[in-house]
């Protein structure tokens, strides 16, 4: 997730800069794009000096559950706790070796929590269902409508579709491996950001 924040961060920096003729700035929009590009250093800074396991396993886990049960469950995080644009899962579904993994990379579960939330401004953001979910005992699908702000200045907020794959564990119900495929590559998704 530290890798992702940076590389968005970066590829923002870029893209705003490339889209900008340098010889048409003024000193003062200059210092202006320079002091966003020092806040934005200065963020990635920070997360790199957080600790990935930051989040204990506090909770139960809801094993062997229904797929109606376990439906139910998901489609809440999904719809009223926008999980994939805050980071709030809820954990009991999730075996805790569960990997996750974007267009981008792979993080254990705190590193994923951890990286969205302060990637995203949850408010800023939306998440949305774009079909039903599936569910079978080893796995839940779904395709997403989500639109990203990020917590960079200038709060950039990028729309992109998808879909999630959810691996369960037939024995247990619990999720063990979470992927996203966007149906837009990362630079076409990081060109579409609007201030």
């Amino acid at each position: 997730m530290i890798m992702r924040n940076l590389l968005v961060a970066t590829a923002f920096l870029i893209l705003s800069f490339s889209s900008t003729s340098t010889h048409a700035l003024s000193v003062s929009s200059r210092r202006q794009w320079l002091s966003q590009g020092v806040s934005v250093a200065a963020t990635g800074a920070a997360l790199v000096g957080n600790a990935p396991h930051a989040l204990a396993d506090t909770t139960h886990k809801l094993t062997n559950l229904s797929n109606e049960e376990f439906t139910k469950i998901l489609e809440k995080d999904i719809t009223e706790k926008q999980f994939l644009v805050t980071g709030n899962i809820s954990r009991e579904l999730y075996d805790e070796s569960c990997s996750f993994q974007d267009e981008i990379d792979t993080y254990g579960m705190d590193q994923w929590i951890l990286g969205t939330r302060r990637l995203f401004n949850g408010a800023g953001s939306s998440l949305r269902l774009a079909s039903p979910i599936q569910v079978s005992s080893s796995e839940a699908t779904f395709k997403f409508d989500e639109d990203l702000m990020f917590n960079i200045p200038l709060k950039p907020v990028v729309h992109l579709t998808g879909t999630l794959y959810l691996t369960r564990d037939v024995a247990t119900g619990l999720i063990t491996s979470y992927k996203e495929k966007w149906d837009q590559g990362v630079w076409e998704v990081l060109k579409s950001a609007k201030i």
